[in-house]
């Protein structure tokens, strides 16, 4: 368990069945992690056996974490019949779908959830996994570093949010990260923000014209922020580079190989689909409805030219989907009525 900082000294987390936890340190020499330059002194190996910890091997739902960071390392199955499939779900809003992950997640025998916070090479780990056919992984990923895994066993799926709804909640962030830090978002997300967070820091969102003018005003760091997130995300590969109107075909494309695409507030499609998908109960997956506040900041964002302008990717892309999920649409209000 290689942790951030070359010098620290990582330690793991191990938690019973009955929700106790032992820690133990990374004490075993891995010489070639030191060649590497990867950790000052090579102790990143951890062990854990019934000399330590005597009831190892009666504990059915055995858990180890790295004990800085909460990440997953192991853990033995967490329900009895893991969904057997290995799955990714896109996180294409800036608030992620936490309660979604949680409940999907403990269904699996490996989850990961907003692995975007933990950096690309974690996240390879992950989707290496290959002796592991229970994995879920989540995150708000620039896919296209990660489309090849969708050939190797990965099934993919997303909830696309409205590009306006998107925009609102992206500037309530930044608002909030300009008064201290959001818990769910990584060290990367907070340094690429922070422009941003800086030049909305005392724009009064309520204020039309407030937000128009800063709209305007935005330099490039804090435009690329707001610039057609959802495209940017299905074709860049990384965070700075820019999407024209010829990427949209190429968004669509890669859309097009995901199993399950929710769409706005259509909710029950996307919890059936999944339900469908994972064996699961759909009622019982949770969706984030929309917020009311969030909802007025749109409505306001859609009637400002310089909003369209800045996502006229995403825009172009959501009205093809719209095209897509209207005639499932109108065959179930058919099969209702």
């Amino acid at each position: 368990m290689i942790p951030d900082g070359f010098s620290d000294e990582a330690s793991v987390i191990v938690t019973r069945d009955d929700g106790t936890a032992m820690s133990f340190p990374c004490d075993q020499l891995r010489l070639g992690v030191m060649q590497a330059g990867r950790h000052a002194t090579g102790m990143v190996g951890f062990r854990v056996d019934e000399e330590r910890m005597p009831d190892l091997a009666s504990q059915r739902r055995l858990v180890i974490q790295d004990a800085k960071t909460g990440l997953l390392i192991y853990r033995r199955p967490p329900v009895d019949e893991p969904v057997p499939h290995k799955l990714l779900r896109l996180e294409l809003n800036i608030v992620p779908m936490l309660k979604f992950d949680a409940y999907c997640g403990r269904h699996f025998q490996y989850a990961i959830s907003a692995v975007e916070r933990f950096g690309h090479e974690t996240t390879m780990q992950a989707f290496h996994l290959n002796a592991e056919r229970s994995v879920y992984i989540s995150g708000r990923l620039l896919l296209r570093n990660y489309e090849d895994f969708l050939d190797k066993g990965f099934q993919a799926i997303a909830d696309i949010p409205n590009p306006y709804y998107e925009m609102a909640c992206r500037l309530f962030i930044l608002k909030r990260l300009a008064k201290g830090p959001v818990t769910f978002l990584g060290d990367r997300d907070r340094l690429i923000l922070a422009p941003a967070a800086e030049h909305f820091a005392e724009v009064n969102l309520e204020d039309e014209k407030a937000i128009r003018r800063a709209l305007k005003k935005s330099p490039d760091k804090v435009r690329s922020v707001l610039i057609s997130p959802i495209t940017r995300q299905l074709v860049c590969t990384y965070p700075e580079q820019r999407v024209t109107r010829r990427d949209v075909a190429a968004a669509i494309s890669t859309l097009s190989r995901f199993v399950v695409v929710g769409h706005g507030n259509d909710h029950a499609h996307f919890q059936q689909a999944v339900g469908e998908l994972l064996s699961l109960p759909p009622m019982n997956i949770p969706i984030i409805p929309p917020h009311s506040v969030l909802e007025e900041l749109a409505e306001r964002l859609r009637a400002m030219p310089i909003a369209e302008q800045m996502l006229e990717e995403d825009l172009i892309f959501d009205h093809y989907v719209r095209q897509a999920v209207a005639p499932r649409a109108g065959r179930q209000g058919k099969a209702q009525q």
